[in-house]
């Protein structure tokens, strides 16, 4: 045997085959698996003692927004930090390719609106100037920590072909054509699938509904139908009723999509929510009806702690409302606005209908977590500072933004108790499920949930699924539907992106602010601990966490391009 890049020695292999694990040793030469087993003539330019340590295919996150983030922060953390070698960019129909050269900033504010990006840190970071896949995908390369797949986003497609239509109409069929043009390029150049949603509570930066929620069901049908003629291709679709397991329309919508593409579905994740109650069950109970007519509806399970920061700056969370939506978006005038008492009273009687509404909470449980110029209120529940001051909770709330900007950081929520536990369990054993929904590189200053992968591992093996399926749907499952061939296992041949870790010392660690990206642009991310190692196309890029400097990532094609 010639002498190995990287020798993993006596580690607990989970190869991603789903069989059980045994002990063997793994040797890496030009970025791939040559060798696994008793390896014991084997030297290696560096070699990390697996003894008590499990080595496992490198995770696949199917729902991230990295699409931003990997042009400045190569190492898509804090997704890395939990086991993460291959991140799949541009869900929920966002994302910045195609792009005319002069869109690329609407597309950017776009982002920064729904996906709770700082706008002056996409300014400054962001260096794409437009273009298809390969001029965005040719900005990455070289340049990459972990693997990316890319995805078309729907909204890219209508801005690039309707312009400033993209947001107030339905397409054209001459429209309908041009973007199926667009995404079939992009297709046959190397993207893994197509994305879209209709979220009404996605609107863009001046209030207007994002450009997918625009989109016919014939529009729908026949951007599906492109992968249909493809031997690749995945479809990521977040449906109007999906909270409350879809409805009738939108049932025939995605079995539609499904029979046009023949391809994979996934979906967003089910979970209980008590103000939506079995919607979850609902959902999972469609995943079967569509199994049943032999179509590929996967559901994400979210394992998360659903724990929530938001600030009035730049939240989506009261987009939903329209009164709020219109006072959040007003730019300079917002601040006046929310001061103004007949305004506040509008906002007060939305606040307090609650049918139908995806985000529902009481004032008790919504806390401050970041007041700069305030320490004193952190920690303190807003009904805590009413009672203070002698004003209602609203009042409390608004007056407290109002001090800092509208950048004071609350905090709602954390785990939901013993029955949506349940609701968890029943969605990540059903065989259809795949763990993910972290939303990694959005939301940065409200939530963070890249903790999935290492709390399936702390928290739901060996009790819930064997460590062996765990790693199958993490890693091998994903990799395969997105078209990695060679990736999400453990053997001879196969690119070497690979996980170890220490069973004994695995966990989520705390949640943090840190102030890290461009124009001064901060996040909250969730730590780990108990990662020995991780491999991306046979380099250590993290060495017990610590980012080693490595490059070695690549914009991922599926195997059929």
């Amino acid at each position: 045997m010639p002498d190995l890049d990287l020798l993993l020695r006596g580690g607990t292999v989970v190869d991603g085959s789903g069989l059980p694990a045994y002990t063997a040793d793994v040797g890496v030469l030009d970025g791939r698996v040559v060798a696994v087993g008793r390896l014991r003539s084997a030297s290696a330019a560096r070699v990390i003692d697996a003894d008590g340590c499990v080595v496992a295919p490198g995770f696949v996150d199917i729902h991230t927004h990295y699409d931003a983030q990997l042009h400045f922060e190569p190492t898509a953390s804090p997704s890395s930090w939990h086991g993460v070698t291959t991140v799949i960019t541009g869900n929920c129909g966002f994302t910045l390719f195609p792009a005319r050269a002069g869109d690329v900033a609407w597309l950017c504010e776009m982002l920064s609106r729904v996906e709770g990006m700082l706008a002056e840190t996409l300014a400054a970071g962001v260096g794409f100037a437009g273009g298809g896949f390969e001029e965005f995908a040719a900005g990455l390369e070289g340049r990459l920590g972990v693997n990316a797949g890319l995805q078309v986003g729907h909204c890219a497609l209508r801005r690039y072909v309707m312009r400033d239509d993209a947001g107030t109409r339905a397409a054209r069929s001459e429209e309908i054509e041009a973007m199926c043009a667009l995404l079939a390029a992009a297709l046959d150049a190397g993207a893994v699938g197509f994305t879209s949603s209709q979220l009404d509570m996605h609107v863009d930066q001046h209030g207007d509904p994002v450009p997918s929620n625009l989109a016919s069901r014939d529009e729908l049908v026949a951007l599906a139908s492109v992968l249909g003629d493809r031997p690749h291709g995945v479809i990521e679709f977040i449906s109007r009723t999906n909270l409350e397991g879809h409805d009738d329309a939108d049932r025939e919508l995605m079995l539609a999509m499904c029979a046009a593409s023949g391809k994979p579905m996934n979906v967003n994740p089910l979970q209980r929510l008590p103000m939506l109650g079995d919607g979850w069950r609902r959902g999972l109970e469609f995943v079967d009806e569509a199994r049943a007519l032999g179509y590929r509806v996967h559901p994400q399970s979210s394992l998360q702690q659903m724990q929530v920061f938001f600030a009035l700056h730049d939240t989506f969370l009261f987009d939903e409302m329209p009164s709020w939506r219109e006072v959040l978006t007003a730019g300079d005038a917002r601040e006046t606005l929310l001061g103004d008492p007949e305004v506040r009273a509008r906002l007060r009687a939305e606040l307090d209908r609650t049918e139908g509404r995806a985000f529902v909470f009481t004032w008790d449980a919504v806390k401050v977590a970041r007041a700069d110029g305030h320490p004193d209120w952190v920690g303190r529940p807003v009904t805590d500072l009413a009672r203070g001051r002698g004003v209602d909770p609203l009042d409390a709330f608004l007056d407290a933004s109002l001090a800092e900007g509208l950048r004071t950081t609350f905090t709602l929520g954390g785990s939901l108790g013993a029955r949506s536990r349940e609701a968890t369990e029943q969605v990540l054993r059903h065989p259809a499920s795949i763990p993910g929904s972290s939303d990694a590189g959005a939301h940065l200053t409200s939530y963070c949930g890249v903790d999935y992968s290492t709390r399936l591992l702390t928290e739901y093996v060996p009790s819930v699924l064997p460590l062996e399926e765990a790693v199958r749907r993490l890693a091998t499952i994903p990799a395969q539907m997105y078209g990695f061939a060679d990736r999400g296992v453990v053997r001879a041949g196969a690119a070497a992106d690979l996980v170890v870790w220490d069973p004994g010392s695995l966990g989520v660690g705390p949640t943090r602010w840190r102030e890290d990206f461009p124009a001064g642009g901060g996040r909250f991310v969730v730590e780990s601990r108990g990662y020995r190692a991780l491999v991306v196309n046979g380099r250590v890029l993290l060495d017990e966490g610590t980012d080693t400097g490595e490059r070695a990532g690549r914009v991922l094609r599926p195997a059929s391009v």
